[in-house]
């Protein structure tokens, strides 16, 4: 008989923060939208997105992130806990869905947020607001982490495509993350343009990133732009900036297009894929493939 080393360990782990996860529940109260109603709101309300995950929530405390796309900033920081507040217009602030029960995740990925919970929650609660709807910061993690069945995943992923639905989009992304190329992801939009940025740390870019963007806009004059951001936490703020000072719908898109990929190839594992930065892989995480014409065309600028 066979012996699951890592299944013994979650177990454990799962035993390990339960009691302490549900204290901290039953003392407290977040308000989360779903998935369905946090992506109906944004389409139906043009609202702009800044989501909060593990990565943010931590960078936000200047404490040890664990991530690899970003590095600490006193800056950083201090932007994240003043858009957590909740109090911009027409912003949409997400955390993640984890405060009211988690049965429609996988196992390992209850275990995982339990611990995430019971550890950082005592610390950034303080800057929650207890009155405020938050939305579902797993609105661009339809997949991977849910005990789902294919039509269903495959349902949320049309009701996400309605969000560019004939408009044009400008994605502002890690120079090797090619959101929606080599899939359909975006094919509905009308236009796709780019601008790529440094795949980690850029944050440290980010007036330079605010700048050509700024730039895009005033020199297209494109009338219902879509700005998709995908570049960590960098995108959570930046959502915020574009939304207030340019009245822009920006969306922090995260890992759609991955998680659209791993949904497409019906894997259970965090996997590589060709020609694209994948920062939750094991091993590498950027493997050679392919670029066409069409994703060269796109690119309007690069920031270095």
């Amino acid at each position: 008989m066979l012996i699951d080393i890592q299944k013994i360990r979650q177990l454990l782990e799962y035993l390990r923060w339960r009691s302490k996860y549900k204290h901290i529940m039953n003392s407290h109260s977040v308000k989360v939208l779903s998935f369905e109603d946090s992506w109906k709101k944004i389409i139906e309300e043009r609202c702009s997105v800044s989501r909060y995950g593990d990565g943010e929530l931590r960078m936000m405390l200047l404490g040890d992130h664990g991530a690899t796309f970003e590095v600490n900033s006193k800056r950083l920081a201090d932007e994240l806990r003043e858009i957590i507040k909740a109090d911009k217009n027409n912003l949409l602030v997400c955390l993640p869905n984890v405060y009211s029960g988690m049965a429609m995740m996988k196992f390992d990925a209850r275990v995982i947020w339990m611990g995430e919970v019971s550890r950082l929650f005592p610390k950034y609660c303080q800057y929650l607001n207890g009155d405020y709807h938050y939305g579902d910061a797993f609105i661009t993690r339809p997949y991977h982490d849910y005990v789902s069945n294919s039509q269903t995943t495959k349902k949320r992923f049309e009701l996400i495509k309605k969000l560019w639905n004939a408009r044009p989009v400008l994605i502002v992304e890690g120079r090797l993350t090619r959101f929606g190329v080599g899939n359909d992801l975006l094919s509905n939009a009308s236009t796709v343009d780019r601008i790529l940025c440094p795949e980690i740390n850029a944050f440290e870019k980010f007036d330079d990133i605010y700048s050509i963007v700024k730039k895009y806009i005033d020199v297209t004059a494109t009338e219902d732009l879509l700005v998709l951001l995908a570049l960590g936490p960098t995108a959570t703020v930046m959502a915020a900036k574009l939304s207030q000072n340019l009245n822009i719908q920006a969306i922090d898109i995260g890992h759609l297009d991955i998680e659209y990929e791993w949904f497409r190839l019906h894997t259970n594992k965090k996997i590589q894929i060709e020609g694209k930065y994948v920062n939750e892989a094991r091993g590498p995480k950027y493997i050679e493939g392919e670029i066409d014409y069409t994703y060269l065309k796109s690119i309007y600028s690069t920031v270095s």
